[in-house]
């Protein structure tokens, strides 16, 4: 945010202002000035306040031995609606590259002789330090800057000349909170000034990012994407599970475990201490919707440990759990008639008791890529998982829905079983290891479908 000193300043002469300009160096202050920093933006600056936050840099334009300026840096606002539509990243992306931009929070011209010009060309020194200054103090370049300027007091002159970009204005609402968000009354317009000429396709494209981006991007926290009922629901799903936990020493419910490592496996959590992670994340409502245990106490909600979840999940019965997850999910899809399909996986690290390894088949939707259910196969091979298709499908509401396999699944049984006791339909894979069925499908199908020529198709 721009602010000039209010003052008579006495204007220098073309040879002096000229002279000014090629002279001025801006460097990043010393700690000990850093006192006389903060009392310049407080003096002179029209917010009056030289707090600024997370990851900061702080400036001072010098021409001789006299301060002409301050600049402070600082990491970028949560959410800036304009900012993120111009960029086009996901809100993913958002959350792991953000430290890629920097806020000009604080810019002030200090009182004495002003020359025109100044403002712009102390931004231009600044965008040209600024993001290996971030990378030598904090580790990470900078591809973007932003600022505010409140328009009832300034133009952004000095911006335009700088070569930032007029986003337009912002809504007038404050950050109180992760994700809450306050009217303040004082709107301001954005501008944007990239310091890479790609730096909004760089900041929007899929991973892996170029370097030396990809080393720096932070890695997000996994967080909640549940609403309230969609909590609540959770806890209700499971509290009719038997608990076979001793009594002696329970602090939680088994619902309330099961629904917070259901919370963290949704967030993407694959291990107990990652769902405690996303656990400690969760509000005190979102707890209270969880019906986590509440502390009269503190008169607070308590989130269940990581070693609490580990033995809830150790002793649950995994085919009940299973079974009423993959019900629950069905019921949170809007699309009745789904596409749904039967994958297997052997999983690699996961060994058994007989020394073998955990080979899973599971139904998986092909809308929300959401597991509706999954069942172990016992003695790996084909013909065990051809077997497991109808227990696995038994307990699920896939009626209406299409089925989608592999050639391996490609068997009557299989097809009677869906048509006629699910009431789904199925699309199955015909290759070269079915010759009489294929020629037959060649057949019907005559002209009017492309059968590839390759090896066992």
């Amino acid at each position: 945010m721009i602010s000039l000193a209010e003052s008579s300043p006495t204007k220098l002469s073309p040879e002096e202002t000229q002279r000014l300009l090629d002279e001025v160096e801006l460097r990043l202050i010393e700690p000990e000035e850093l006192t006389r920093w903060e009392e310049e933006v407080e003096s002179h600056h029209y917010l009056h306040d030289a707090r600024m936050v997370g990851q900061t840099l702080r400036y001072v334009a010098v021409h001789g031995d006299r301060w002409v300026g301050l600049i402070g840096m600082a990491s970028a606002s949560y959410h800036l609606r304009a900012r993120d539509q111009w960029i086009g990243w996901s809100e993913p992306q958002r959350r792991q590259r953000l430290l890629f931009i920097a806020q000009n929070a604080r810019f002030l011209i200090l009182p004495g002789p002003q020359a025109p010009n100044l403002a712009s060309r102390l931004l231009g020194l600044c965008a040209r330090r600024v993001s290996a200054d971030f990378e030598r103090l904090h580790g990470h370049g900078v591809l973007l800057l932003e600022s505010f300027v409140d328009y009832q007091r300034y133009e952004g002159t000095c911006y335009r000349a700088a070569g930032w970009e007029r986003m337009g204005r912002t809504c007038g609402f404050g950050r109180t909170g992760r994700d809450f968000y306050t009217e303040h009354g004082c709107p301001k317009e954005l501008w944007l000034k990239p310091l890479h000429p790609q730096a909004a396709q760089i900041l929007r494209q899929a991973d892996p990012l170029p370097a030396p981006w990809a080393q720096q991007a932070n890695t997000p926290p996994l967080r909640n994407a549940l609403y309230a009922a969609e909590l609540q629901s959770l806890f209700d799903l499971f509290w009719q599970l038997p608990d076979s936990r001793s009594r002696q020493g329970r602090r939680h419910s088994q619902a309330s475990v099961l629904a917070v490592a259901t919370v963290g496996v949704l967030a993407g959590a694959r291990t107990y201490a990652a769902m405690a992670d996303v656990a400690a994340q969760l509000s005190q409502s979102q707890l209270r919707n969880l019906r986590c245990q509440y502390r009269t106490k503190t008169k607070s909600y308590l989130a269940p440990s990581e070693t609490t979840i580990w033995r809830v999940l150790s002793q649950v019965e995994a085919a009940a759990l299973d079974q009423r997850l993959g019900e629950w999910i069905a019921r949170l899809d809007p699309l009745r008639r789904q596409a749904i399909a039967i994958d297997g996986k052997t999983l690699r690290g996961a060994w058994q008791a007989d020394g073998s390894q955990l080979h899973l088949l599971a139904a998986i939707t092909h809308q929300s890529k959401t597991v509706r259910g999954q069942r172990a196969v016992e003695n790996r091979g084909a013909g065990s998982e051809i077997a497991a298709v109808a227990p696995l499908l038994e307990p699920l509401e896939i009626e209406g829905s299409t089925i989608t396999l592999d050639a391996l699944h490609t068997q009557q049984p299989t097809a009677r079983f869906l048509v006629q006791e699910k009431g789904a339909d199925y699309l199955f894979t015909v290759k070269g290891n079915q010759p009489a069925l294929r020629a037959k499908a060649e057949q019907l199908l005559g002209g009017s479908a492309f059968f590839p020529s390759g090896r066992d198709h």
